[in-house]
């Protein structure tokens, strides 16, 4: 692997990420979360099938201002859910992101504070994952 200042490409041609998926203990709550909290225009669907990692009832969103992005909160099909991952959302105004989530009864972790990109806010999930949301400088 090369290292470009922050950037990487991996040697096979793989370029960036482009979709993050959480398994969830309880599809509804999630989606009160990351949807009402967070904002997220989360789509819920039923992808009928037995593949298990394109399949069953989610919630899903896509950026496709710039490049592409996913995202999909899928329910759990065996009682385990996704748990200690880390994902960040960039906002516009990081204070009234926070007095939402504090509105909502989120679980902070901490207020929004400085970082070295701009600044930002953590959050815990009912899974144990951590959302982060960021304001750049």
């Amino acid at each position: 692997m090369r290292r470009t200042g922050h950037s990487a490409r991996v040697s096979n041609n793989i370029d960036r990420l482009v979709t993050v998926v959480l398994t969830v203990s309880d599809l509804d709550r999630a989606v009160k979360l990351y949807g009402d909290v967070f904002g997220l225009e989360l789509h819920i669907d039923d992808h009928q099938g037995d593949d298990p990692w394109t399949s069953g009832r989610h919630a899903a969103t896509s950026w496709t201002n710039g490049a592409f992005m996913h995202f999909a909160l899928y329910e759990t099909k065996d009682g385990t859910a996704t748990t200690g991952a880390q994902i960040a959302f960039l906002v516009a105004d990081i204070e009234s992101a926070h007095q939402r989530a504090l509105t909502a009864g989120a679980e902070v972790l901490h207020a929004p504070k400085p970082q070295p990109w701009g600044r930002s806010a953590r959050y815990r999930d009912e899974d144990g994952n951590i959302i982060e949301l960021t304001q750049s400088a």
